[in-house]
């Protein structure tokens, strides 16, 4: 997060924003299971196990759809062999790709 959403001030790391006091505890806690997701998903890819990684890369990009989350899920969906949600997940992640 960069910026509070409520009133746009830049993010300083705080659970409550400086100007409008807006709590963005929650906020923070989202993208930090976002990351230990992804970051489990990259483990359980380095250990040859592909349902896990599978597991993790879905939750990681159903808390927060990074290109990062999405390239993941996309890899690990190839390996599951669930080609549907492989090729969804590419097209959305090119096509929001600059050139």
């Amino acid at each position: 997060m960069e910026r509070c959403p409520t009133c746009n001030a830049k993010y300083a790391g705080n659970r409550v924003c400086h100007r409008c006091k807006t709590d963005l505890g929650v906020l923070a806690d989202i993208e930090n299971d976002a990351q230990e997701h992804l970051k489990k998903a990259q483990d359980a890819f380095a250990s040859k196990d592909f349902r896990q990684m599978f597991f993790h890369a879905k939750r990681a990009c159903s808390l927060r759809r990074t290109p990062e989350a999405s390239g993941m899920l996309a890899c690990a969906s190839l390996l599951v062999s669930r080609f549907d949600l492989a090729l969804s997940q590419w097209s959305s992640l090119t096509a929001h790709s600059p050139d």
